[in-house]
Parts: structure tokens; sequence; C-alpha cells
């Protein structure tokens, strides 16, 4: 027990060591700027009774946080990401924050305050969920926090209505850069007194949100200087949001502002100069950039005219880039490499082929070249209230289908599910309120609308889209979305699901939010949000949530948990349980191990780095190595467990619980009455084993370790009579015995 004590304390100086020295670093770098700057950012995704569910809302605050630690001069220490917040969590937080800047000895030429907000809003108030913060209470609580500067943005339905409440009118912006003695107040606004903000499934976020952080991280420098000043980020800011929601149903989107400080110069809110790495878009480069990360999220989509070039400020990686000008459409892979900067133009890229897409009404030859405004994909919005795009099929022989997809009030539409069919505003022409029918397409009353509100099939139904539920004892089709349950005794197929599916056999569906459950096996063949379960097997292009089933998972991208006998992905950001693991970018280990205890000990892993599956089996070496091997007494310690990775440097290191079994064939149960009556128990022993792989390559780990099995009293004292410890640790009723190992694994 004293070496266990003495271990962990080793462990505990080594981290206290390490969060002094990035506490010093931090502390060094707090006043950069000569700044002071505190923040909270909020988001709230709760509407309350009536109003829709936000998807965007918190990852808009997350995301609007990350910008302005990493380039915006806010210490982690100063900024506070608020989730779903009540009313007095906000003010609780605010009285944080004025505590902190009373309290501070810097010597910083000023202090300033961010109040950011993404959420549902009305004409009067702030929506947290049921709970109203009226304006006019709000920016009384935001000017009692004690700082020079009070910087308000707020991402919501009528949020323009903020700036008209009593305290505010609009004045030429004097503002200031780092040198100047300044007070005042700068409020912006997503939109304006009457008009709903919008957010989109394609950028996964609100325009206005969306626009400030690209502007933040560099489209918004139009002086060349490295720097993004209040008044550059709110002009892109407002033509970015306006262009892209121009043409929306939910109507076009103004941000709005009202500006008062004293002072000269401009209010430097970013500095790109400090990234983590950068991306130069080249003098000569035109037209519209597409960056996204990774994952595929989109990062910023840039007008670029040439002329000059524009730097953006970006965490180092991989990223990939689509650009489309008046004669080409390019893409391409890059790395940004930390403090290196990528210049990004056309020839970095390689073109791809335009789809020729036929027009109705107008005819045009093969050569001709089609506007970049004809390429764009259409935009989907999510308002603070909903509207669905909305697909208008023709009765021609054509195959195609012409979109309108637009919603307002922070509502939503996925563009990356370009086909689904979503809300729309509905009509007694195109709506069946219930639809009853014997087979598909044999229907006894309702139905041949585009949309039905409840259908019901004897044995079978089909509709185009469903907006309640679609039920029927053996099978249901929806040729378009069911917003709501469908259940069938059979199977199910759909473009689809926004809520339940379920089926005794199987589901079919492209994409999925929310539940796909089948007795045999479930296929989503584009985006599976949610959860899947099946008896057999599941199938995905990319998950996002469980995979849950018998036999085996399949997916091609993995953010969540896979659980199954065997799982399948060629990305997994999260965790994969099963037997056989096989992710593309994830552990797939064969390992060997000789320990003090004079044991050979062979395993394999299989997972993700997060958590992986262990089993293995060790073995006497004594025994195996006698000329005469007695295979009825041979003893094997067979044992799984869970692990996970952490990686440093060329080094790494595995911590597993593990689970081990003691097995010798003399000794157990012969037939079934004996089996029935065998405590296996007292052959279980409980383990742990903390594996550091000195060298860790592509291909080969070379690592030390300890293991530490554990005897308790009246237990397993089967399991330690049958194999060989040393040196143990005693307690009260316990006995930990450590053993130490040398070993390798192949990847």
């Amino acid at each position: 027990m004293k070496k266990i004590i003495f271990t962990a304390l080793i462990l505990f100086s080594f981290t206290q060591l390490f969060a002094a020295t990035t506490g010093t670093e931090s502390a060094a770098n707090e006043n950069t700027n000569g700044v002071d700057r505190y923040a909270i950012f909020i988001g709230s995704n709760k509407g309350g009774k009536g109003r829709e569910q936000l998807l965007y809302a918190g990852s808009d605050a997350q995301n609007f946080q990350k910008t302005m630690t990493e380039i915006g001069g806010i210490t982690d220490s100063n900024s506070y990401v608020l989730i779903d917040p009540s009313k007095e969590k906000i003010d609780e937080t605010l009285n944080q924050i004025s505590t902190k800047i009373n309290t501070s000895v810097s010597t910083a030429k000023r202090s300033e305050f961010i109040f950011y907000y993404s959420g549902h809003s009305d004409e009067n108030a702030l929506l947290l969920g049921d709970v109203p913060y009226d304006y006019s209470t709000l920016k009384a609580a935001i000017t009692n926090v004690p700082s020079d500067i009070h910087v308000v943005i707020l991402d919501s339905c009528y949020s323009g209505n903020f700036i008209r409440t009593k305290g505010g009118q609009k004045r030429k912006p004097f503002l200031l850069d780092d040198s100047s003695v300044v007070s005042g107040h700068a409020y912006l606004s997503s939109s304006s007194d009457n008009e709903y903000s919008q957010e989109s499934d394609e950028i996964e976020s609100s325009y206005f949100t969306n626009a400030m952080i690209t502007g933040l991280r560099g489209a918004a420098d139009t002086s060349g200087d490295n720097k993004v000043t209040l008044n550059e980020l709110y002009s892109y800011a407002f033509n970015d949001t306006l262009s892209k929601t121009e043409s929306s149903k939910a109507g076009p989107q103004h941000p709005n502002f009202n500006i008062t400080l004293v002072g000269s110069g401009d209010l430097v809110l970013s500095d790109i100069s400090t990234a983590e790495a950068m991306l130069s878009l080249s003098k000569d480069a035109k037209g519209k950039f597409i960056i996204r990360n990774a994952e595929g999220k989109l990062i910023s989509e840039i007008n670029k005219v040439a002329g000059q070039p524009i730097y953006m400020a970006l965490p180092a990686g991989q990223y990939s880039a689509v650009i489309i000008d008046e004669y080409s459409t390019k893409s391409g892979i890059f790395l940004l490499e930390k403090d290196n900067i990528y210049v990004l133009d056309q020839n970095s890229l390689s073109s791809i082929k335009r789809k020729n897409n036929r027009v109705r009404g107008t005819t045009y030859d093969e050569d001709d070249i089609l506007p970049i405004d004809d390429l764009e994909q259409p935009t989907g919005n999510r308002s603070r209230r909903r509207y669905e795009s909305e697909k208008i099929e023709d009765d021609s022989d054509d195959d195609e289908i012409l979109e309108k997809p637009n919603r307002p009030g922070k509502s939503t539409v996925s563009e990356a599910d370009s086909d689904d069919i979503q809300f729309t505003d509905f009509t007694p022409e195109n709506m069946s309120y219930t639809h009853i029918s014997v087979f598909p397409g044999v229907s006894i009353t309702g139905g041949g609308k585009d949309y039905t509100l409840a259908s019901i099939g004897i044995f079978g139904a089909y509709d185009k889209n469903v907006r309640i539920a679609q039920i029927s004892g053996l099978a249901n089709i929806a040729s378009g979305s069911v917003f709501g349950l469908q259940s069938a005794g059979l199977f199910n197929t759909a473009n689809t699901i926004r809520g339940m599916q379920d089926s005794g056999l199987f589901n079919i569906s492209g994409n999925v939010h929310g539940v796909q459950a089948a007795g045999l096996f479930n296929i989503s063949s584009k985006k599976m949000n949610g959860m899947q379960a099946a008896g057999l097997f599941n199938v995905a292009q990319e998950v996002s949530g469980i995979q849950a089933a018998g036999l085996f998972n399949c997916a091609r991208k993995v953010r969540g948990v896979q659980v199954g006998v065997i799982n399948i992905a060629d990305e997994n950001d999260g965790i994969a349980l099963g037997v056989f693991n096989f992710i593309k970018d994830g552990m797939h280990h064969i390992g060997f191990n000789w320990d003090t205890n004079d044991r050979f000990d062979w395993f394999i892993q299989s997972g993700t780095k997060h958590l992986f599956v262990t089993f293995g089996d060790s073995l006497d070496r004594d025994e195996i190595s006698s000329s005469n091997i007695d295979y009825n007494n041979l003893t094997h310690v067979v044992y799984a467990g869970l692990g996970t990775e952490f990686r440093f440097w060329f080094s790494s290191i595995d911590l597993e619980f593990l689970q081990k079994l003691v097995i010798c064939p003399s000794l157990y149960p012969q037939n079934r009455e004996e089996f029935r009556n065998f405590n296996f128990t007292e052959y279980v022993i409980p383990s742990f084993r903390f594996t550091w792989n000195i060298i860790s390559g592509n291909v080969v780990d070379l690592g030390v370790g300890a293991s530490f099995d554990l005897y308790i009293q009246n237990k397993n004292e089967q399991a330690f009579a049958l194999t060989s410890h040393k040196n143990g640790l005693k307690g009260d009723n316990t006995i930990l015995y450590p053993s130490y190992f040398i070993g390798f694994k192949i990847k």
C-alpha cells in the first residue's frame, strides 16, 4: 500500500508542476493587449411552450467563445459559457464578473465586457425557456458591470428592440484603439425590431453568428492590418447576413447597431496575427471560397475579389476547400501547420466536373457557362419559428425537383440533406388530414395529397409526406419525409425521418433525426442523428449518437457510440464497444508480455483511443516450456476488460480495468449438473493494468508496466490457489498483488 501511495504522490507532483507552469505562462500573456476583457457567452436552445427547440444556439455560444479566446484577447479565466441558463444564473454570473473587475489588481489601461446571447427572444425580452428576461432589466444589469466598455451582441429574433429601449440612440461611432482612454457601449443585434433571426443546418449555426466568427477570423479585415475592428466586423456581418437571407421565406435579416463610445481610433476585437496558424487567400484569387474542417463542418464561405489578400486565423489541422469562380470549380485538401501561413489559390486545388442541370423554360448550349449563382446550393434556414424547405414536384416527364427551402423564426432545414422534404405552409388543397388504406396505393379514404397528417394502413400505406404518424400492419412507404412516427409490423421506408421509425423486421431511410428501431436491421443511407437499434445489424453513412445491434454496426463516420459484437467504421471520434472493432482510424493491437509472476501473456486490443476493449490469455511459463505439457492441468488465465489510451510525444500510456478468470480443465465441471452448481466467482480476479509504451511507433510499441491483482478473503481464494503471486500488499480483508512486465504490441 505504501508503494501505491508513493506512486500516487509522484504523479500528483508532476500534475501540479505542469499546472503551475501553464498558469505562469497564461498569466504572462494575460495583458498583452493592454486591455482586460471579460465575457459571457450564452446559448439558449429552449424556446419554452409553443416554440421550437433550436439546434445551434449552444454551439454558436461555444464557437464564439473559442474564437475570442484564440484571437480576441479573452482568457479562459475571464470567460463564462452558459448553456440553457436560468435568469438567476445569468444574474449570478454578471455579479461574478463585476466582483472580479472590482477586485482586479491588473495594470491594464481599461476593462471591456462582452455579452453574447444566441437563442429565442420576442419584441420585449430574451426568452429563457418559459422565463422572459426583459430588455430594460437586462440592459440595466449589463450597465452595472463596472467595465469601461460594454459590447452587447444579440443573435435572436426582434433583437433590434433591445437597441430601441430606453437609454440608446444612434450616434456616429467614435471607437478606440488600445491606447485610448474611453468609455461607452456598443450594441449589435442580428435583426431589426420586427425581423426573424435564422439558423441553417448546412453551416450548423445561425447566419449572423457565422458571419461574425468568419469576420473575426479575418474575412472582415478590409484594412489589411491583421486586426478586425468593431466597424469592420459590423459591416461584414451586415452584408454577409443580408446576402444569405434576402431570398429566405422568413424574410431578409438586417443586423442593427447602436454605438456610443467616447474616444478616437478603432476598437480592435480580434488580432489574427496571434493565431495558431494562418490561411491566406492570395491576392489574385477570386470566386467563392468554401472552407471546411476535417470533420466536414463549414468554417467559412467567402466571396473574394481579386486585388487584396485575405488572411484567416484558424487552429492548426487539416481542412478542405472548394473554390467556385466564373469558369471552374476546384477542390482539395490542405494542412495548416502551427506558426505557418498556407497560401490558397486556384492553382492549389484540382478541377472537378460541374453538373449540367436542366433549366425549365429556357435552352442553352452545353458549352455555355452558367453564372456562379446557378451553382449555389439552395439555402435552408431556421428562424425562431419554423418553416421547412419546400419541394415542388412537376408533373412533367423531367426527373427534376425544384426547391425553395426556407423557414423563419431561429428554425431549420438541413442543406446537407437537400433531398429532404421538410416543413411548409400547409393548405387544405395539399393536405389530407386522415388517410386510410388497405395496401400501399389502395385507399379507402383520403390520400393522393402532398401531405398527410395521419395515415393508417390495414396491411400497408403509401404517402408522400407525413406529419404525425404513419401506421400499418405490414409495411409503410413514404416517398418524402415523416415528421412523427412511422410504425409497421414488417418494414418501413422513407426519404427522411424526424421522429421514430420502428418495425418488426427492418427500416430503410435516407436521413434519420431521432430513433430507428427494428427486429432485424436498420439502414440510413445518409445521416443518422439519434439512435439506431436492431436485433442483427445497423448501417449508416454518418452517425451522431448511438448505434446498437445484436451482431454488427457499420458506418463511415461516427460521432458517438457503437455497441455490438462487431463494429466497423472508417472514423470513430467516440466509443466502440464490441468483441471485434474494426475502426480504420482506431486501435488494432496484438500484444505480448512477460511478467515477474513467471507468466507469458498475449492479448488483443481494439476500439478507439478514448475506449478500447481488451481480450487476453495468460499461461505459466514453466508449464508451456515443459517437454511434456499436461493439457488437463494446464492453467489458463483468460481476461477481458476496458481501457483508455493517453498519447504524448512519441510515447503513450494505457490504463485498463480487467476481469480475469482462472481456468483449469481438470477442476472444471464435467457435466450439466456440476456446471449448474459450480461457483465461478471463486475463480475471478479483479485486476488493473498500467502500461507505459516507451516507444510508440506506427507499427510496434515497446513498453513496460505493472499489473495489480486483487485477492478478496472468502471470495476468490481458488483463483489465487491455482496461480502464482508474489509480494502482496495486505489490507483488512484484501491483498493487492503487483507484478511487473515488459512486452511489445504489433499494430
